[in-house]
């Protein structure tokens, strides 16, 4: 009879094994870890390939991997601090995740030091979570605020013979705008400059705190810069200025590590500082107790379409659609399985889209629905969930985002392009041939008439009535309390909260936690979690039956052209860096 162990209990014995063989290597106590790229608060999905880690490149870069490499470096008494050397994008509210993040690994007594070459305003607003920020005496301290500028099309399109009709909720809802007009209008500059406004105000506040100033100092020297590194020195907002080649001797001085440096019997120092990729194998492996069941992650990233998700080959993101697809039946495939897998005791919808077509926003709802109707579902919005966005995550049981999350703008909004002029130029004469009295409604070839002008107004509108009421339904409002919210306006998640539309402001390590309490899992085990993918068969939902579609990719340019319902963000929210 052969002795099994429990499954944790094999894993804490390899665990030991490993850490006993990794103790022998020498690990500098000070590491450096380049922090670049596009940083997105979860890795994207591998590929269902055998041997996909050792066969396909690393992923791009992710706020959870850079938390696992955090925790094993605050766990290991080997390693003094790390060097962080900030080059990443992202979004506001992913550099909210990462700074909360950083202030974590400080809480262990471990020492972080920021060095770059310049900063963007969100790289310097992490760096000032760190104990020390170092630039070399050569570059400039260039935070100098934060710009937004938007492009608008009427007057170039009317030169080119091109109408645009846009049929919308309200004056906020402003996701054509960019088309239709030569500016903004009153109500959609005003939400521009309210999150504009809340970005900023946010990172003068994190300025300030991290550097011990005021926050109308902080906006003095934002508006005076940029500033030589010696300067902002003498301002506090550096704490020295060395070439990168300067690091060690930096770090085995006694004021940077607030002890001396260590000597090996040689009499000779030891190294300083080593990159964390060559330490990577020799840094002990942190183990904790998990529980069997599973967390599962269903991903909704990118412009929502039906069909299935991908990524378009384009030099260029397409307008509002940007080039990345949130394919309504990959996730309602993934939603599927994560329902039917019994390993799974709770799901976690995490958002970063800005919406796209109501149609997929809603299939995508409907299968939320049904997956609560068997076990928990929590949504965490990331940097944007807006829009269609919000649609797919307004029935959770609960909804997490940060502060600066770009959210809301619960409406819809229709738009017809108009070729006539267009051809006239061209000396293009079409002349068309009909039955029905609206058969007309989707040409392009000529203005909406007062009629069919009416029956897309009534679309939107009974597709804008459904929005409110799974709004109202998930979160527990009345009508009364709905429309001040809602009319395509646009919230950060702090506002959002205010508002009701979210639950709580945070990290996504808060969505797993509470989707580990609503499954009823112990406290005292950290739950495992794991990106669910839609299955390789296509997967019927019980007791209906369900339609499939599959967008191909050749039909991705004729998506703007396409008279449909969107529930869209009226833009862009873009990347920080």
């Amino acid at each position: 009879m052969k002795l099994r162990l429990p499954v944790n209990k094999v894993s804490q014995l390899r665990a030991g094994a490993m850490n006993g063989l990794r103790r022998r290597r020498r690990v500098p106590p000070y590491l450096l870890l380049n922090l670049r790229g596009d940083l997105s608060e979860i890795a994207p999905p591998r590929m269902r390939v055998p041997f996909a880690r050792f066969v396909l490149p690393a992923g791009p870069p992710s706020v959870a991997g850079l938390r696992r490499q955090l925790e094993q470096l605050a766990l290991d008494p080997r390693v003094a601090g790390l060097v962080l050397k900030i080059e990443c994008t992202a979004s506001a509210a992913t550099f909210q995740s990462l700074r909360q993040m950083l202030l974590d690994f400080r809480a262990h007594r471990k020492r972080l030091i920021a060095y770059a070459n310049s900063f963007g305003p969100f790289q310097y607003y992490l760096a000032c979570a760190c104990d020390q920020i170092i630039m070399p005496p050569s570059a400039e301290w260039g935070v100098i605020g934060l710009l937004r500028e938007y492009v608008f099309f009427k007057d170039a399109f009317d030169q080119l013979g091109i109408g645009i009709d846009v049929v919308n909720v309200s004056p906020y809802k402003s996701a054509f705008d960019q088309f239709a007009r030569a500016n903004f209008t009153e109500q959609s500059r005003e939400q521009a400059e309210w999150l504009l406004n809340a970005q900023y105000d946010e990172l003068v506040r994190g300025i300030a705190a991290g550097r011990r100033l005021s926050e109308d100092r902080v906006r003095e020297l934002i508006d005076s810069a940029p500033l030589s590194v010696r300067d902002a020195v003498t301002c506090g907002l550096l704490d020295a200025t060395l070439y990168e080649d300067e690091l060690e001797t930096h770090l085995a001085s006694a004021d940077a590590t607030g002890q001396p440096a260590r000597r090996p019997k040689s009499g000779r120092p030891q190294p300083q500082l080593g990159l964390y990729e060559d330490a990577r194998r020799a840094l002990l492996v942190p183990w904790r107790e998990r529980d069997d069941k599973l967390i599962g992650v269903v991903t909704v990233e990118g412009t929502i379409m039906e069909g299935r998700s991908q990524t378009l080959p384009l030099p260029l993101p397409l307008p509002f659609i940007g080039n990345r697809i949130a394919g309504s039946e990959s996730i309602v495939q993934a939603l599927r399985h994560a329902a039917e897998d019994e390993h799974i005791a709770a799901v976690i919808l995490y958002v970063d889209s800005g919406g796209g077509s109501a149609l997929a926003s809603d299939l995508i709802a409907r299968e939320v629905r049904r997956v609560l109707a068997r076990k928990p579902l929590v949504a965490y919005m990331s940097g944007v969930a807006a829009s269609g966005g919000y649609y797919v995550s307004a029935l959770a049981k609960a909804i997490y985002a940060q502060p600066l999350t770009i959210t809301g703008s619960i409406g819809v909004i229709g738009m017809r392009p108009d070729l006539q002029g267009a051809q006239g130029k061209l000396h293009l004469h079409t002349t068309p041939l009909k039955r029905g009295a609206r058969a007309d409604l989707h040409s392009l070839s000529m203005p909406l008439n007062a009629d069919n002008r009416a029956a897309l107004a009534a679309s939107i509108q009974r597709i804008y009535d459904d929005f409110k009421n799974i709004v109202a339904e998930g979160r527990h409002l009345n009508a009364a309390e709905l429309e001040p919210i809602c009319g395509g306006r646009v919230w950060t998640g702090t506002m959002a909260r205010e508002r009701g539309l979210v639950d709580e402001l945070g990290d996504f390590t808060l969505a797993v936690n509470k989707a580990r309490e609503l499954a009823g899992l112990p406290g005292g085990l950290r739950p495992r979690v794991i990106a669910v993918l839609p299955p390789r068969k296509y997967q019927l939902p019980a007791p209906q039956a369900a339609a499939a579609g599959l967008q191909q990719l050749q039909t991705v340019l004729g998506w703007l052209a396409r008279p449909r319902a969107w529930t869209i963000l009226p833009w862009s929210t873009g990347r920080h860096d």
